[in-house]
């Protein structure tokens, strides 16, 4: 439902552009259309607002994933050195994002002047033509309309899709890499709890070892090895010796082992965590490009519009008078509404979205 609005304005656009006088089949459909608008409290302009509503909530996990990158890179930037420049490059695109935003909230009361003027002057024109020279008169005006200029449209289109297209490229390459480093990062887990097991079974060996040799040097009084042991004596040079100090050397390591699996287990936390933030924001960015796109082909619309109403015209008084041909300026007409209600609820959404 929440999609109907805008894209039902661009689809009846379409066929609108296909009628012509006598389709039978188009102007039932246009009848149906037409009662569903009379019958609306003001859903469909709801429809269209509530895309403000999804900008504002990519706007706000697009700050979400900015400070999850901030602080991955804060806290692993110097084990991870390609994450500075995804920083980066994510950063220029929440700049992108909010540039596009903006120009999407001017083209917005743009297109709500467009279509008042639309509505209120040259389609009210078409419906009161009761002469030729009203007619002619018509055309011409309609002639100057449909040259405007309203390239911020376009603009922000292609905007919107460039921006799609970067971030899409952009959450491959950086799935791919966190792929890999979690692969990396997991295998290295593996071999660190590997080695560790290793290390505990050495110094199992270690002690022992020492046990013996303690109890051998001490001979008749081998029962003082434990409070020797507990006191930590050592003499130099003996075969104990040189086992306590393998033994502290092996200790260290295991030590040393313990840290970087530590060190591990967190990246990889920290890693799932940026992914998950990335898994929740890629529907988000399709939908909002998707239909921020929609808004930008308002106005080709309503100038294809007119171009087919001044063609129309072109046909002569009987054209004018033909009952699918009024029925198409009905339609149009009661499209306008909705929609500048729409666009109205959506660039206030965007003035009052929360401030970073």
């Amino acid at each position: 439902m929440a999609t109907a609005a805008t894209q039902s304005y661009l689809d009846v656009q379409k066929v609108l552009g296909q009628i012509t006088p006598g389709t039978q089949a188009d102007s039932g459909y246009i009848s149906g259309v037409i009662t569903e608008l009379n019958k609306d409290k003001g859903g469909f302009a709801n429809n269209v607002g509530q895309v403000g509503t999804w900008a504002v909530q990519v706007d706000e996990a697009f700050d979400r994933v900015t400070r999850g990158l901030h602080a991955l890179v804060s806290s692993f930037g110097s084990q991870f050195p390609p994450l500075a420049g995804y920083y980066s490059e994510w950063s220029k695109y929440n700049q992108d994002w909010i540039t596009h935003l903006l120009l999407s909230r001017d083209v917005a009361s743009e297109h709500m002047s467009v279509l008042k003027r639309f509505d209120q002057v040259f389609i009210d024109m078409v419906q009161n033509i009761t002469t030729d020279d009203e007619r002619m008169d018509v055309i011409s005006e309609l002639d100057q309309f449909v040259s405007e200029d309203h390239d911020r449209s376009a603009e922000m289109s292609q905007g919107f899709l460039n921006l799609k297209a970067h971030i899409e490229d952009f959450v491959v390459r950086f799935s791919a890499w966190i792929a890999t480093t979690s692969t990396q990062l997991e295998q290295r887990a593996k071999e660190l709890q590997l080695e560790i097991d290793n290390i505990k079974k050495e110094l199992q060996e270690l002690d022992k070892q020492i046990q013996e040799a303690t109890k051998a040097l001490l001979g008749s009084a081998a029962g003082a090895s434990t409070m020797i042991g507990v006191l930590g004596v050592v003499v130099a040079g003996t075969t104990v010796a040189i086992l306590i100090a393998q033994r502290i050397i092996k200790g260290n390591d295991l030590s040393s082992r313990k840290n970087e699996l530590k060190d591990v287990n967190q990246k990889q936390l920290a890693i799932a965590k940026i992914k998950s933030d990335f898994d929740g924001l890629k529907p988000d960015i399709a939908l909002i490009c998707e239909k921020l796109v929609l808004f930008a082909e308002i106005w080709s619309s309503v100038r294809s519009q007119s171009v087919q109403f001044r063609d129309t015209l072109k046909g002569g008084m009987d054209a004018v008078n033909n009952a699918t041909f009024k029925q198409q300026v009905t339609l149009a007409r009661q499209l306008c509404n909705p929609l500048v209600d729409g666009l109205e609820k959506y660039a206030t959404a965007l003035v009052n979205r929360p401030s970073k």
